[in-house]
């Protein structure tokens, strides 16, 4: 079965894991940059075109966090089931074709219809979901540093943030929107070629590794039918089924720790050019600020991946939630540009950080076996947070003409999070074949 991997790579002395991690890189810093970032740098242009306030703009934003928590479950089971490539295909797809399709929307109410059908649906079926469950499966060990890869894609998303900026204030906002669903297209749909499921189905192990005999029999995987090792170079694993975690109160607690640091991160991300161009930063400034945001993210997660992989992985994950906290009480203060360069700094770490331990804290306590479905029910659980949070910001804006209490609100619910993160140790499994997991 190796001979199914692409001919070039399989030439090269290289884990094929790597080139996966390097594809998610790259699909998640496009992804990233056009929509989880960018879309702060369309708000205002949009809610100008359609002469409606914040409130009702976040509101899209609000329904696509609750469609993408709805759609988890299904997306991780469909990347279990059929593998991230093909999911991958079709997701970039539509999302490209969505932007495209947003760039002639006529009305508010097709913009939602547009964005919601299409652009949502896309990102999370074509890049969240397979660019995260990807290289988790094709990792044990060097998981962290792996992951911290991938997900530094969100950081390098940054750098396209001030271009987008200067194609709106150039161009303006339709054709910007229409080159965006272009270079999804461009980047998203080669990439996709380049994915593969787990290592197992064809002849290699996580990490590059070998199989040392297990004493206990083998399990079929429930999601595709391959055999599943449980042992590999002495290596044990979590193998928990979506029941079985389901049935573990570890889960729930996890989903309201992460709800609570989402809080904070979708409504900073989507307001927080508006908060800048608010306290007199130009947009083009603003756009950049947030581009910087997400590329000192890096930092955070190489760190705190690479930190993972070598202490309790609830402490790292803790740790990021705190500055994630911080940074928004510093935000709460800031009335002038060198104030951001504190805010940049500690809430772009913490960001970054946490954005990369959430999938290795989930891959660590409940496995690979179904780590797209876990992973998915846990997003559509935690989902409050990113429902909540934008809709929450933009609701105080239009009340008090502040973000001021929201951004207080956010850093007291990053520190509960913290805190319970603390104490929340990994489930303990002793069904054969799978193994007691402890940080």
């Amino acid at each position: 079965m190796l001979n199914s991997l692409p001919y070039a790579l399989r030439l090269q002395q290289v884990y094929y894991g790597w080139w996966i991690v390097f594809a998610s890189m790259i699909v998640l810093s496009v992804g990233a940059g056009i929509y989880w970032l960018g879309f702060g740098v369309f708000f205002l242009p949009l809610a100008n075109e359609f002469a409606t306030n914040r409130t009702v703009l976040s509101g899209v934003i609000s329904i696509s966090q609750l469609e993408g928590g709805l759609l988890g479950p299904v997306g991780g089971y469909l990347v279990d089931r059929f593998g991230p490539r093909r999911i991958m295909l079709f997701g970039v797809t539509i999302m490209g074709f969505g932007f495209i399709w947003m760039s002639l929307v006529q009305s508010l109410v097709m913009f939602y219809v547009v964005y919601l059908l299409l652009i949502s649906v896309g990102m999370s079926l074509g890049v969240r979901v397979p660019a995260l469950v990807a290289p988790t499966n094709w990792f044990v060990r060097k998981r962290g540093i792996a992951l911290g890869i991938s997900t530094s894609g969100v950081g390098l998303g940054g750098l396209i943030v001030p271009l987008l900026g200067w194609l709106v204030i150039s161009l303006g906002w339709r054709p910007t929107a229409a080159i965006a669903g272009i270079l999804i297209w461009v980047v998203g749909l080669p990439l996709a070629a380049v994915m593969r499921h787990r290592p197992e189905q064809y002849g290699l192990l996580p990490d590059g590794r070998t199989i040392t005999p297990s004493p206990e029999p083998q399990q079929p995987d429930s999601h595709g039918g391959e055999e599943f090792p449980a042992s590999v170079e002495g290596d044990v694993e979590a193998t928990y089924s979506i029941g079985e975690a389901l049935r573990t109160p570890v889960f729930w607690l996890l989903c309201v720790v992460f709800g609570l640091r989402q809080l904070i991160i979708g409504a900073i991300g989507l307001h927080q050019v508006p908060f800048l161009i608010g306290i007199g930063i130009n947009p083009q400034m603003a756009a950049t600020v947030l581009g910087m945001t997400a590329v000192t993210s890096i930092l955070g997660r190489l760190g705190f991946g690479w930190l993972a992989d070598r202490i309790p992985k609830r402490f790292v994950m803790a740790i990021t939630i705190g500055l994630a906290a911080a940074g928004s009480l510093i935000l709460a203060y800031v009335t002038v540009w060198w104030q951001l360069i504190f805010f940049v700094l500690i809430y772009g770490i913490g960001w970054g950080g946490g954005a990369t331990t959430m999938s290795i804290v989930r891959a660590e306590y409940f496995g690979r076996r179904a780590f797209g479905t876990i992973s998915g029910m846990m997003d559509f659980v935690q989902m409050f947070g990113l429902v909540l949070g934008p809709v929450f910001a933009g609701f105080v804006y239009d009340v008090t003409e502040s973000y001021y209490l929201a951004f207080m609100v956010f850093a007291v619910s990053g520190a509960m999070g913290a805190l319970i993160m603390v104490f929340l140790h990994p489930p303990q499994q002793s069904t054969a074949g799978s193994a007691v997991v402890h940080d």
